[in-house]
């Protein structure tokens, strides 16, 4: 799910809406999840929740394993009922009592019986979303049943993004009801339960077939394929879908609404999008990268694991619901803003979906992943110049805005830039640091070991162990267990033979990494690259090593490939100081958006390599510009800009940077 917000450099001033509202930068939103969530005018902000790990054995009542969900379900968009029944097949681990579920509390029980063996079954609902059901006799341990639920009523309001909701028509959106799966607020996140009854461990896989029964004239679609449609005799179409693949039960979905079907593939996988009959011009644009990139991710990743694929229009954001994407309408432009959040979506369908979390501390495994996977889409399409251009501009700024105290394992908040984006920096750097042969060679192996299951974090280090050839205990523990991220400080005498680096980051945490350095001479006409490994200290005196050829260093570059989650800061010692070149920044970049979300004022901190003329516009999630603002031209060096939210509304605002030669655009959420 997109709920991250990170730095993006886009040529267009429309550039992209942010996931979430969320994960601007500090302990806010992200983009989700199930990925985007966001950006609401006049949307409440999320509570930080402390994440819990979430097993199995945590509930003593789910002695049982879940096989398959099978549900016959009326959705009346007019009247905002639900209503049906719900068969859900499991298996006893032990001998079972009592079958402990989710549902909502104000939903009416109709009906629950027992399906096979035979079991008599009373129910009672205790708690505002626990409905117990008790066996007589108990489930002997290995004995398989199905338990149907028949139920009616209204989905209640359970957390601002997640759970089934009903919208009426605005404009140019049609009346819609639609379920997202995760619950923002929610601890542990699984928001399905104010629909349908369902155990929600990620770790528990099932199978889905669904039949929905919407209001005359609607469209109805959820996982998997259509089977069939069949008129009822009250003249409404009951829609058939089998979803074969297990999937975790928060990955479910359904969405009703007056919907136009876009086929962009018919098999290998099938590529469908039900989007509004309003936005059928814009979506030819807006969804002509899917079919590409959905073909690059499956030679990077393994085969495409299901049967189709696809987005579905619907109100709040996105989450990688299987097989259909809930993408947020708005974003429904004719250009490719907004193609980092398709990418996103498109790769949880294997980081999520295909390999799930093991447990929520595991989330950046799903949420990482994908917001790397951005960057590996626009290597697609685009080359790895496009690439480099993402992780510098699209990834690392939101990674280093961040300030949280936590790791990205276990982390306190889920839906941050400390999950997302810096879960994607690691991701980068274990590309970096392996290669691509065996980062790619790894990530492949991982998928099929894990195929319709579950990961967790040292699974994938074990698999990065294999193909690196040594432990990468000093990696993990640092970037995934430990805080923050390094901030150099190099110091160099003239004439020196050596170096001293420091590691000037306020965290606990230092950082073991091969570090490039690159060497200049005085008018930075000819340079050397050299790699030294820092050690997890404070302070080190490093050799330069072997000579530097025809030349003494003037000046120093750290890291000038972006290999690594940092900030460098060079000093030059010497009797001719005054003489060295000015240690300026060697290109454009945006370093912070602070604070993020903002109330009422927010920052642009930015670096400048030349003196030039910069430009700042100001748009809202729709577009439009609501502000511009030249700045004249500015000296290099680091620089800032402030704008005042004052007089707009809350919601989510897209800063485009500029200077005669380059854009950048960065997004941040007001909060007011």
């Amino acid at each position: 799910m997109v709920l991250s917000c990170r730095l993006h450099i886009a040529q267009r001033a429309m550039a992209n809406i942010i996931i979430l509202l969320i994960l601007l930068g500090s302990t806010g939103f992200a983009a989700p999840r199930a990925e985007l969530l966001w950006g609401i005018p006049g949307a409440s902000p999320v509570s930080p929740t402390r994440c819990r790990p979430r097993t199995l054995d945590d509930d003593s009542l789910h002695n049982y394993d879940a096989l398959s969900l099978t549900a016959d379900l009326r959705f009346s968009v007019v009247a905002h009922s639900v209503s049906g029944v719900a068969t859900i097949r499991l298996t006893g681990a032990a001998d079972l009592p009592r079958v402990n579920l989710r549902l909502s509390s104000t939903y009416d029980i109709d009906s629950v019986t027992v399906v096979g063996l035979q079991h008599v079954a009373s129910y009672a609902q205790q708690g505002t979303d626990s409905l117990q059901i008790d066996l007589t006799p108990p489930l002997a341990a290995g004995d398989t049943i199905g338990i149907a639920i028949a139920y009616h009523g209204t989905p209640p309001q359970i957390d601002t993004w997640g759970g089934f909701r009903f919208a009426p028509e605005s404009g140019w959106r049609p009346e819609i009801g639609f379920s997202m799966g995760d619950g923002l607020s929610l601890d542990p996140p699984p928001s399905n339960y104010n629909w349908l009854p369902s155990y929600a461990d990620p770790a528990d896989k099932l199978s889905w077939e669904c039949f929905l029964t919407p209001d005359f004239g609607t469209v109805a679609t959820t996982n998997g394929s259509l089977v069939d449609t069949l008129r009822m005799p009250d003249n409404l179409l009951r829609w058939h879908y089998v979803q074969p693949e297990p999937i975790s039960t928060y990955l479910i979905f359904v969405a009703i609404s007056d919907y136009e079907l876009m086929v962009q593939r018919q098999s290998d996988p099938q590529i469908l999008n039900y989007v509004y009959p309003s936005r059928v011009t814009q979506a030819q644009t807006h969804f002509s990268n899917v079919p590409a990139v959905l073909d690059g991710y499956s030679a990077l990743f393994g085969p495409y694991p299901f049967a189709r694929f696809g987005y579905n229009m619907t109100r709040i954001g996105d989450m990688e619901h299987a097989t259909c994407v809930s993408h947020l309408d708005q974003a429904v432009v004719a250009n490719h803003a907004y193609d980092w959040l398709l990418f996103h979506e498109m790769s949880h369908m294997w980081w999520g979906d295909w390999v799930t979390l093991g447990d929520w501390r595991d989330l950046w495994l799903n949420e990482g992943f994908a917001t790397y996977c951005e960057a590996l889409g626009m290597e697609i399409m685009g080359g790895h110049t496009a690439y480099q251009d993402y992780i510098v501009g699209g990834i690392y700024p939101d990674a280093r805005s961040a300030t949280d105290s936590y790791s990205i394992y276990d982390p306190d908040y889920y839906w941050g830039a400390t999950v997302y984006q810096k879960g994607a920096a690691v991701m980068h750097m274990l590309r970096e640091l392996l290669g691509d042969s065996a980062f790619f060679g790894a990530l492949r192996e991982f998928g099929q070991e894990h195929a319709y299951g579950n990961a967790v974090t040292a699974d994938w280090q074990a698999k990065l162990e294999q193909h690196y050839g040594e432990s990468l205990d000093w990696f993990f523990d640092e970037w995934v267990y430990g805080t923050r991220y390094p901030r150099y400080r190099l110091t160099y005498g003239l004439f020196d033979t050596g170096f001293e680096l420091e590691q000037i980051q306020t965290s606990p945490t230092y950082f073991r990494m091969p570090l490039e350095i690159r060497w200049y001479d005085g008018d930075r006409t000819d340079s050397v690259t050299r790699v030294y490994w820092t050690e997890p200290v404070a302070d080190q005196f490093i050799e330069i090593g072997e000579p530097l050829p025809d030349f003494f260093p003037w000046d120093a570059a750290v890291d000038p490939n972006h290999k690594i989650l940092k900030t460098a800061q060079v000093i030059i010692e010497g009797d001719d100081a005054e003489e060295q070149p000015a240690l300026l920044p060697l290109q454009f970049a945006i370093t912070s958006v602070t604070p993020n979300p903002f109330n009422a004022a927010a920052t642009l901190r930015f670096v400048l390599p030349t003196p030039t003329r910069v430009d700042l516009h100001v748009y809202n999630i729709q577009g439009a510009l609501v502000e511009p603002h030249d700045a004249g031209t500015l000296s290099a060096g680091p620089q800032h800009m402030t704008w005042s939210g004052a007089g707009h509304a809350s919601g989510l605002y897209i800063f485009q940077l500029s200077t005669p030669a380059q854009s950048l655009t960065a997004k941040a959420v007001l909060l007011k």
